[in-house]
């Protein structure tokens, strides 16, 4: 198969790429949009807006805010979660329209103010781009947790492995995190493994298409052996009690997926280094099926729902309070 057909793009003389599969940009919703309770009988209105991240790099911040039943009620502060959208490093935007339904279900259901990062895309800007603008997003979420909102970091397929390096970066400079998503994370390796062999024809993530898209992530010159893609070598260079300071952790897979392997070598190695995670790594399905299947995606809803109410911490009343940026 043509990879670049695949996945509709076209590479450049200068090495800028050409999206033409792109999905739908959504522009922000300040007025609010009305969003049914994925899994329950709730009708709220969640409200968005873009604010600046870094205007050197061009980053910016699309920030979803829930109100209705149950919000606003009781004075407390809503849980705050720093998203980090999908797409290999190379498509998709914070504004997308999967990305931007998602977290405007996730707004509404948890209630949470969602915060998801318009990070910069490979190849015009290859890795480490996406995690210095993660960083970066990091330093800016911190005055709106300000110490009292309880905070998360999530993110889906390459979001995830992206949202894992904000982690660290978080421990690091001592922001206080009650809980880390890492929904179906994205990695790679030069020796296949099981479940890479066998996904050559893969209806979502085919081999082929799979590799292009770390070919354009992966620094010029890097193999997928790069501590970028490869967990085991990431990993290597972080000592455990490093690892350690990393806040409960929520891991969530599909039978199906490619990289599914590579995400039990992940878990594992947060397990054996002392983290408390809790890994779903059976969904069914193929990579991404929370992006266009209702019944998915309401259950991956749940399970984020459920693990940041259960984390959000004494105090705080995740059902109650109006969220104040």
């Amino acid at each position: 198969m043509d990879p670049y057909k695949y996945l509709n793009i076209r590479f450049n003389p200068d090495g800028s790429l050409t999206r033409n599969g792109a999905a739908r940009l959504l522009p922000p919703a300040p007025a609010g949009e009305t969003v049914d309770g994925v899994n329950g009988p709730a009708r709220r209105i969640v409200h968005s807006n873009d604010a600046p991240l870094n205007d050197a790099n061009g980053t910016t911040v699309r920030l979803f805010v829930p109100s209705g039943p149950g919000v606003g009620d009781g004075g407390g502060r809503l849980p705050l979660v720093l998203y980090f959208h999908g797409g290999g490093y190379v498509l998709f935007r914070a504004a997308s329209e999967p990305f931007h339904n998602t977290c405007t279900a996730l707004a509404a259901t948890i209630p949470a103010v969602v915060a998801s990062v318009d990070y910069r895309l490979a190849p015009e800007h290859r890795l480490p781009a996406a995690f210095e603008d993660a960083a970066d997003a990091v330093r800016w979420v911190r005055s709106y947790a300000a110490g009292c909102r309880p905070l998360f970091l999530m993110g889906s397929h390459a979001g995830a492995s992206i949202a894992f390096r904000a982690a660290l970066a978080a421990v690091d400079e001592g922001v206080e995190l009650r809980g880390l998503i890492l929904n179906q994370p994205h990695h790679g390796g030069v020796k296949r493994t099981a479940a890479e062999e066998s996904s050559v024809d893969d209806r979502v993530l085919p081999l082929p298409a799979n590799d292009l898209l770390w070919e354009l992530a992966l620094p010029l010159g890097a193999d997928r052996d790069h501590e970028y893609c490869n967990p085991e070598t990431m990993l290597a260079g972080v000592e455990a009690a490093r690892l350690r300071r990393l806040p409960p952790c929520l891991v969530l897979g599909r039978m199906k997926d490619p990289p599914r392997d590579r995400q039990r070598t992940l878990v594992e190695a947060l397990q054996k280094a002392g983290v408390t995670v809790e890994a779903k790594l059976d969904g069914a399905g193929y990579h991404a099926m929370e992006l266009f299947k209702e019944d998915r995606a309401a259950e991956f809803i749940a399970q984020v729902t459920d693990f940041v109410r259960r984390h959000a911490g004494a105090g705080s009343d995740v059902h109650a309070g109006r969220s104040r940026l």
